[in-house]
Protein backbone atom coordinates (compact mmCIF):
# COMPACT_ATOMS: atom_id res chain seq x y z
CA UNK A 1 0.00 0.00 0.00
CA UNK A 2 0.97 3.59 -0.56
CA UNK A 3 1.30 5.39 2.74
CA UNK A 4 0.38 9.03 3.42
CA UNK A 5 2.51 11.43 5.42
CA UNK A 6 1.10 13.91 7.94
CA UNK A 7 1.22 16.69 5.38
CA UNK A 8 -0.98 14.69 3.05
CA UNK A 9 1.83 13.79 0.62
CA UNK A 10 1.96 10.25 -0.64
CA UNK A 11 5.06 8.16 0.01
CA UNK A 12 6.58 6.05 -2.73
CA UNK A 13 6.57 2.36 -1.98
CA UNK A 14 10.00 0.74 -1.47
CA UNK A 15 9.93 -2.02 -4.04
CA UNK A 16 12.36 -4.88 -4.57
CA UNK A 17 13.47 -3.27 -7.85
CA UNK A 18 14.50 -0.02 -6.18
CA UNK A 19 16.36 -1.92 -3.46
CA UNK A 20 18.19 -3.92 -6.12
CA UNK A 21 19.18 -0.75 -7.97
CA UNK A 22 20.48 0.79 -4.76
CA UNK A 23 22.49 -2.33 -3.98
CA UNK A 24 23.96 -2.43 -7.49
CA UNK A 25 24.86 1.25 -7.26
CA UNK A 26 26.74 0.69 -3.99
CA UNK A 27 28.53 -2.34 -5.43
CA UNK A 28 29.56 -0.36 -8.53
CA UNK A 29 30.93 2.46 -6.39
CA UNK A 30 32.95 -0.05 -4.37
CA UNK A 31 34.29 -1.72 -7.52
CA UNK A 32 35.33 1.61 -9.09
CA UNK A 33 37.09 2.73 -5.91
CA UNK A 34 38.93 -0.59 -5.77
CA UNK A 35 39.94 -0.30 -9.43
CA UNK A 36 41.22 3.23 -8.88
CA UNK A 37 43.39 1.96 -6.05
CA UNK A 38 44.83 -0.75 -8.29
CA UNK A 39 45.43 1.81 -11.05
CA UNK A 40 47.34 4.00 -8.62
CA UNK A 41 49.49 1.05 -7.47
CA UNK A 42 50.44 0.20 -11.07
CA UNK A 43 50.87 3.78 -12.28
CA UNK A 44 52.85 5.04 -9.28
CA UNK A 45 56.23 3.68 -10.49
CA UNK A 46 55.73 5.24 -13.93
CA UNK A 47 54.71 8.60 -12.49
CA UNK A 48 57.68 8.51 -10.10
CA UNK A 49 60.00 7.61 -12.98
CA UNK A 50 58.82 10.32 -15.37
CA UNK A 51 58.54 13.16 -12.83
CA UNK A 52 61.95 12.59 -11.24
CA UNK A 53 63.64 12.12 -14.62
CA UNK A 54 62.64 15.70 -15.53
CA UNK A 55 63.78 17.35 -12.28
CA UNK A 56 66.66 19.72 -11.68
CA UNK A 57 68.97 19.09 -8.73
CA UNK A 58 67.33 21.98 -6.84
CA UNK A 59 63.93 20.30 -7.15
CA UNK A 60 65.31 17.00 -5.86
CA UNK A 61 66.55 18.60 -2.66
CA UNK A 62 63.33 20.55 -1.99
CA UNK A 63 60.84 18.48 0.00
CA UNK A 64 58.00 20.80 -1.05
CA UNK A 65 58.52 19.85 -4.69
CA UNK A 66 58.25 16.09 -4.32
CA UNK A 67 55.56 15.76 -7.00
CA UNK A 68 55.80 19.27 -8.49
CA UNK A 69 57.98 20.32 -11.40
CA UNK A 70 59.22 23.90 -11.66
CA UNK A 71 60.58 23.15 -15.12
CA UNK A 72 61.53 20.37 -17.49
CA UNK A 73 65.18 19.36 -17.41
CA UNK A 74 65.49 17.69 -20.82
CA UNK A 75 69.27 17.69 -20.40
CA UNK A 76 68.82 14.48 -18.40
CA UNK A 77 67.41 12.80 -21.51
CA UNK A 78 70.16 14.23 -23.73
CA UNK A 79 72.80 12.80 -21.37
CA UNK A 80 70.95 9.47 -21.23
CA UNK A 81 70.86 9.24 -25.03
CA UNK A 82 74.59 9.82 -25.15
CA UNK A 83 75.52 7.39 -22.35
CA UNK A 84 73.24 4.66 -23.70
CA UNK A 85 74.59 5.15 -27.23
CA UNK A 86 70.90 4.91 -27.97
CA UNK A 87 70.95 4.62 -31.75
CA UNK A 88 73.37 1.70 -31.87
CA UNK A 89 72.03 -0.20 -28.86
CA UNK A 90 68.43 0.29 -30.03
CA UNK A 91 69.34 -1.19 -33.42
CA UNK A 92 71.07 -4.16 -31.75
CA UNK A 93 68.04 -4.68 -29.52
CA UNK A 94 65.64 -4.59 -32.45
CA UNK A 95 67.73 -7.15 -34.37
CA UNK A 96 67.84 -9.55 -31.42
CA UNK A 97 64.19 -9.10 -30.47
CA UNK A 98 62.65 -9.23 -33.95
CA UNK A 99 64.64 -12.24 -35.16
CA UNK A 100 64.11 -14.15 -31.91
CA UNK A 101 60.39 -13.39 -31.99
CA UNK A 102 60.15 -14.51 -35.63
CA UNK A 103 61.91 -17.76 -34.77
CA UNK A 104 59.58 -18.42 -31.85
CA UNK A 105 56.48 -17.69 -33.91
CA UNK A 106 57.49 -20.14 -36.66
CA UNK A 107 59.05 -23.01 -34.72
CA UNK A 108 56.79 -23.01 -31.67
CA UNK A 109 53.60 -22.81 -33.73
CA UNK A 110 54.75 -25.75 -35.88
CA UNK A 111 55.73 -27.78 -32.80
CA UNK A 112 52.47 -26.96 -31.04
CA UNK A 113 50.48 -27.95 -34.13
CA UNK A 114 52.29 -31.29 -34.35
CA UNK A 115 51.70 -32.11 -30.69
CA UNK A 116 48.04 -31.11 -30.89
CA UNK A 117 46.94 -32.78 -34.15
CA UNK A 118 49.16 -35.86 -34.52
CA UNK A 119 49.49 -38.96 -32.35
CA UNK A 120 52.85 -40.71 -32.64
CA UNK A 121 55.17 -42.76 -30.49
CA UNK A 122 56.83 -40.55 -27.90
CA UNK A 123 54.49 -37.57 -28.29
CA UNK A 124 53.59 -37.73 -24.61
CA UNK A 125 57.26 -37.78 -23.62
CA UNK A 126 58.02 -34.81 -25.86
CA UNK A 127 55.14 -32.82 -24.38
CA UNK A 128 56.36 -33.71 -20.87
CA UNK A 129 59.79 -32.34 -21.83
CA UNK A 130 58.12 -29.15 -23.06
CA UNK A 131 56.40 -28.74 -19.68
CA UNK A 132 59.71 -29.50 -17.94
CA UNK A 133 61.42 -26.75 -19.92
CA UNK A 134 58.83 -24.30 -18.57
CA UNK A 135 59.44 -25.36 -14.97
CA UNK A 136 63.26 -25.32 -15.05
CA UNK A 137 64.70 -21.77 -14.72
CA UNK A 138 66.82 -20.62 -17.63
CA UNK A 139 69.62 -19.63 -15.26
CA UNK A 140 70.34 -23.31 -14.54
CA UNK A 141 71.04 -23.89 -18.23
CA UNK A 142 73.40 -20.94 -18.61
CA UNK A 143 76.61 -22.89 -17.91
CA UNK A 144 75.94 -25.84 -20.28
CA UNK A 145 74.85 -23.40 -22.99
CA UNK A 146 77.95 -21.26 -22.40
CA UNK A 147 80.21 -24.30 -22.88
CA UNK A 148 78.27 -25.41 -25.96
CA UNK A 149 78.32 -22.00 -27.66
CA UNK A 150 82.01 -21.56 -26.83
CA UNK A 151 82.81 -24.79 -28.68
CA UNK A 152 80.82 -23.52 -31.66
CA UNK A 153 82.66 -20.16 -31.48
CA UNK A 154 79.40 -18.24 -31.18
CA UNK A 155 80.37 -16.29 -28.07
CA UNK A 156 80.28 -12.52 -28.48
CA UNK A 157 77.76 -12.71 -31.33
CA UNK A 158 73.95 -12.59 -31.44
CA UNK A 159 73.67 -16.21 -32.59
CA UNK A 160 73.29 -17.79 -29.09
CA UNK A 161 70.16 -15.69 -28.53
CA UNK A 162 68.63 -15.75 -32.04
CA UNK A 163 69.26 -19.29 -33.34
CA UNK A 164 67.64 -21.30 -30.48
CA UNK A 165 64.36 -19.49 -31.12
CA UNK A 166 64.15 -21.06 -34.60
CA UNK A 167 64.28 -24.53 -33.01
CA UNK A 168 61.54 -24.01 -30.42
CA UNK A 169 64.02 -23.39 -27.62
CA UNK A 170 65.35 -19.99 -26.56
CA UNK A 171 63.75 -17.78 -23.96
CA UNK A 172 60.40 -19.30 -22.80
CA UNK A 173 60.13 -21.44 -25.94
CA UNK A 174 58.37 -24.23 -24.03
CA UNK A 175 55.61 -21.89 -22.93
CA UNK A 176 54.94 -20.77 -26.49
CA UNK A 177 54.71 -24.39 -27.67
CA UNK A 178 52.20 -25.03 -24.91
CA UNK A 179 50.10 -22.01 -25.92
CA UNK A 180 49.97 -23.10 -29.57
CA UNK A 181 49.20 -26.69 -28.62
CA UNK A 182 46.24 -25.62 -26.49
CA UNK A 183 44.89 -23.45 -29.29
CA UNK A 184 45.24 -25.97 -32.13
CA UNK A 185 43.85 -28.74 -29.94
CA UNK A 186 40.56 -26.86 -29.66
CA UNK A 187 40.04 -26.46 -33.42
CA UNK A 188 37.67 -28.86 -35.26
CA UNK A 189 39.15 -31.62 -37.42
CA UNK A 190 36.98 -30.54 -40.35
CA UNK A 191 39.60 -27.94 -41.31
CA UNK A 192 42.18 -30.59 -42.15
CA UNK A 193 39.69 -33.05 -43.59
CA UNK A 194 38.37 -30.52 -46.10
CA UNK A 195 41.90 -29.51 -47.09
CA UNK A 196 42.99 -33.12 -47.55
CA UNK A 197 40.10 -33.67 -49.96
CA UNK A 198 41.57 -30.83 -52.04
CA UNK A 199 44.94 -32.60 -52.07
CA UNK A 200 46.79 -30.32 -49.63
CA UNK A 201 49.86 -31.62 -47.80
CA UNK A 202 50.30 -31.29 -44.05
CA UNK A 203 52.68 -28.34 -44.38
CA UNK A 204 50.35 -26.59 -46.83
CA UNK A 205 47.45 -27.13 -44.43
CA UNK A 206 49.48 -25.65 -41.59
CA UNK A 207 50.80 -22.55 -43.37
CA UNK A 208 47.73 -21.70 -45.46
CA UNK A 209 44.89 -22.70 -43.10
CA UNK A 210 45.85 -23.39 -39.50
CA UNK A 211 48.43 -20.62 -38.99
CA UNK A 212 46.14 -17.83 -40.32
CA UNK A 213 43.35 -19.16 -38.09
CA UNK A 214 45.72 -19.03 -35.11
CA UNK A 215 46.85 -15.45 -35.70
CA UNK A 216 45.60 -14.43 -32.24
CA UNK A 217 47.88 -17.00 -30.59
CA UNK A 218 50.73 -15.86 -32.84
CA UNK A 219 50.16 -12.30 -31.65
CA UNK A 220 50.17 -13.37 -27.98
CA UNK A 221 53.43 -15.29 -28.34
CA UNK A 222 55.02 -12.54 -30.42
CA UNK A 223 54.10 -9.90 -27.84
CA UNK A 224 55.36 -11.97 -24.89
CA UNK A 225 58.54 -12.92 -26.73
CA UNK A 226 59.20 -9.28 -27.61
CA UNK A 227 58.72 -8.11 -24.02
CA UNK A 228 60.84 -10.88 -22.48
CA UNK A 229 63.69 -10.52 -24.95
CA UNK A 230 63.60 -6.73 -24.61
CA UNK A 231 63.84 -6.89 -20.81
CA UNK A 232 66.20 -9.86 -20.58
CA UNK A 233 69.57 -9.09 -19.07
CA UNK A 234 71.02 -12.53 -18.25
CA UNK A 235 71.40 -13.97 -21.77
CA UNK A 236 72.83 -10.80 -23.37
CA UNK A 237 75.24 -10.37 -20.46
CA UNK A 238 76.42 -13.97 -20.81
CA UNK A 239 76.70 -14.20 -24.60
CA UNK A 240 77.06 -10.73 -26.17
CA UNK A 241 80.25 -8.69 -26.46
CA UNK A 242 80.51 -4.94 -25.91
CA UNK A 243 80.18 -4.36 -29.66
CA UNK A 244 76.72 -5.96 -29.63
CA UNK A 245 75.35 -4.47 -26.41
CA UNK A 246 71.56 -4.22 -26.17
CA UNK A 247 69.60 -1.67 -24.15
CA UNK A 248 69.18 -3.82 -21.04
CA UNK A 249 72.95 -4.40 -20.87
CA UNK A 250 73.79 -0.76 -21.44
CA UNK A 251 71.31 0.33 -18.81
CA UNK A 252 72.86 -2.03 -16.27
CA UNK A 253 76.39 -0.83 -16.96
CA UNK A 254 75.77 2.93 -17.00
CA UNK A 255 75.49 3.39 -13.22
CA UNK A 256 79.26 3.81 -12.82
CA UNK A 257 79.34 6.78 -15.19
CA UNK A 258 76.56 8.88 -13.66
CA UNK A 259 76.26 11.19 -10.70
CA UNK A 260 73.84 10.40 -7.89
CA UNK A 261 71.86 12.93 -5.88
CA UNK A 262 70.24 12.62 -2.48
CA UNK A 263 66.67 13.89 -2.46
CA UNK A 264 65.01 15.77 0.37
CA UNK A 265 63.32 12.52 1.50
CA UNK A 266 66.70 10.76 1.78
CA UNK A 267 66.47 8.77 -1.44
CA UNK A 268 69.59 8.32 -3.54
CA UNK A 269 68.71 8.67 -7.21
CA UNK A 270 70.13 9.62 -10.57
CA UNK A 271 67.78 11.66 -12.78
CA UNK A 272 69.85 10.69 -15.83
CA UNK A 273 69.45 6.99 -15.11
CA UNK A 274 65.71 7.47 -14.57
CA UNK A 275 65.57 9.20 -17.96
CA UNK A 276 67.44 6.23 -19.45
CA UNK A 277 64.84 3.87 -17.98
CA UNK A 278 62.09 5.89 -19.67
CA UNK A 279 63.92 5.67 -23.00
CA UNK A 280 64.32 1.89 -22.65
CA UNK A 281 60.67 1.13 -21.86
CA UNK A 282 59.17 3.72 -24.25
CA UNK A 283 59.21 1.46 -27.38
CA UNK A 284 57.53 -1.34 -25.40
CA UNK A 285 54.78 0.99 -24.22
CA UNK A 286 54.11 2.11 -27.79
CA UNK A 287 53.92 -1.52 -28.98
CA UNK A 288 51.59 -2.48 -26.14
CA UNK A 289 49.14 0.38 -26.68
CA UNK A 290 49.00 -0.35 -30.41
CA UNK A 291 48.37 -4.08 -29.92
CA UNK A 292 46.47 -4.07 -26.62
CA UNK A 293 43.09 -5.09 -28.04
CA UNK A 294 44.45 -7.90 -30.21
CA UNK A 295 46.65 -9.13 -27.36
CA UNK A 296 43.69 -9.49 -24.97
CA UNK A 297 41.68 -11.29 -27.65
CA UNK A 298 44.56 -13.67 -28.20
CA UNK A 299 44.81 -14.42 -24.49
CA UNK A 300 41.15 -15.45 -24.49
CA UNK A 301 41.33 -17.64 -27.60
CA UNK A 302 44.60 -19.33 -26.59
CA UNK A 303 43.14 -20.55 -23.31
CA UNK A 304 45.44 -18.57 -21.00
CA UNK A 305 42.53 -16.60 -19.56
CA UNK A 306 40.91 -19.76 -18.17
Amino acid sequence: MIGTSKGGLKRRPVTKLSRKRTTNFVINIFVYVLLLEFVFVFLYPFLYLIINSLKFDVDLRDINRNWVLTGFNFQNYATALEVLDYGKTLLNTLIVVLLSTLGHALSCSLAGYGLARFKFVGSGVIFAMVILSIIIPNVLLSMPLYIQFTKWKWMGTMLPIIVPGFFGFGLRGGLFIFIFRQFFKGLPRSYEESAKLEGCSHLKIFFQIMLPVGKTSVLVCATLSTIWHWNDFIEPQAFLSSANYVLSQKLGSMADYLYWSVSATGESMSPVQLAACVLVILPLLVIFFLLQKKFIEGMEFSGLAN
